[in-house]
């Protein structure tokens, strides 16, 4: 999982993305479980405790948007300072995304849904 999860702060949020990825977790999921390809995968990875890459990836994502306009790195600078674009930039896609589908609850937890 921690594999197919690397680089999620980059192409998070898009299940389109997830999906290859989500498949091959799968494939291995099915093997170890000894269940075919007609099991309910999401009650599977529920019962062992695997979150699907999606969600990982979200979550990583959205961190990354919170987290790396303070660090002191060459990335702060790039989000300080966006582009001027008619396409969506990450910065544009993720704050779209958080926007729509995170929200806080009591505990200040990002809670997606």
């Amino acid at each position: 999982m921690p594999i197919g999860c690397y680089g999620g702060e980059t192409f998070g949020i898009s299940e389109a993305r997830c999906n290859p990825i989500q498949s091959e977790i799968d494939k291995a999921i099915r093997l170890v479980a000894n269940v075919g390809k007609s099991a309910a995968m999401e009650s599977i990875r529920d019962e062992l405790g695997i979150s699907s890459v999606f969600i990982c990836t979200s979550t990583a994502r959205e961190r990354a948007y919170n987290k790396w306009p303070t660090s002191k790195t060459w990335i702060a600078d790039l989000i300080k300072t966006p582009m001027k674009t008619r396409m969506a930039t990450w910065m544009t896609g993720s704050a779209r995304w958080i926007k729509n589908f995170c929200f806080h609850d009591s505990n200040g937890q990002t809670i997606i849904r």
